[in-house]
């Protein structure tokens, strides 16, 4: 009769490879915790993004219904948020001279861009925790009138009567009747929750 006996030393053996095996799939076990962690916090980041560029645009239609009553009435009011060239300077851009071709102009940067100080608030909260401001530039080189010398617009040219078209209009040999307007850049800047940006901007006359 064949009667095997288990010495000690195999015995510690065993528990060595038993606790061997125990930490490795303790391991895995965190491993695979972290990365699901991960995963979550990178779709809820997204999903913070998607919601700012969202309320963007609660952002550029409050811009632009501002825009649209100025132009129709030919009133800018002193809006900390409004700039006559498509530089800036400081808060008396509205009323100080700038020449964007100037040396030393600054450009227009949004992620440098004192937005605190020089903007126009939508809501702190639009309740989805996002934070709403935008700009608005007049695309212009030079503050003051359209034909100020030495003034650089992007303008558009409608016309105001006949038929033909929208932009440089002629019939004939005769130049039909039409008004420049400039284009505007409307920058919009949502702060959300976990530190969320988003930056849109769109262009309109």
């Amino acid at each position: 009769m064949d009667k095997r006996v288990v010495k000690p030393f195999q015995r510690g053996v065993a528990l060595v490879i038993s606790l061997i095996m125990l930490t490795a799939m303790m391991m895995a076990g965190i491993a695979l915790f972290r990365k699901i962690s991960a995963g979550s916090m990178i779709a809820g980041n997204l999903t913070f993004i998607s919601s700012a560029i969202s309320a963007a645009e609660q952002g550029s239609e409050t811009g632009r219904t501002w825009l649209m009553l100025q132009t129709a009435s030919g009133l800018y009011g002193a809006a900390a948020g409004y700039f006559p060239a498509s530089c800036y300077s400081n808060d008396t851009h509205i009323t100080t001279d700038v020449n964007c071709n100037a040396a030393g102009a600054p450009v227009f940067d949004p992620t440098t861009f004192d937005w605190t100080a020089f903007s126009t608030l939508v809501t702190t909260n639009d309740g989805a925790g996002n934070e709403i401001r935008y700009v608005a530039h007049r695309l212009c080189r030079m503050t003051g009138e359209l034909d100020k010398i030495g003034q650089e617009c992007v303008i558009a040219q409608i016309a105001t009567g006949g038929s033909g078209g929208h932009m440089n209009v002629s019939y004939g040999t005769q130049s039909l009747a039409s008004n420049s307007k400039p284009y505007y850049r409307i920058t919009t800047r949502v702060r959300g929750p976990r530190n969320s940006l988003a930056y849109t901007q769109i262009t309109l006359y």
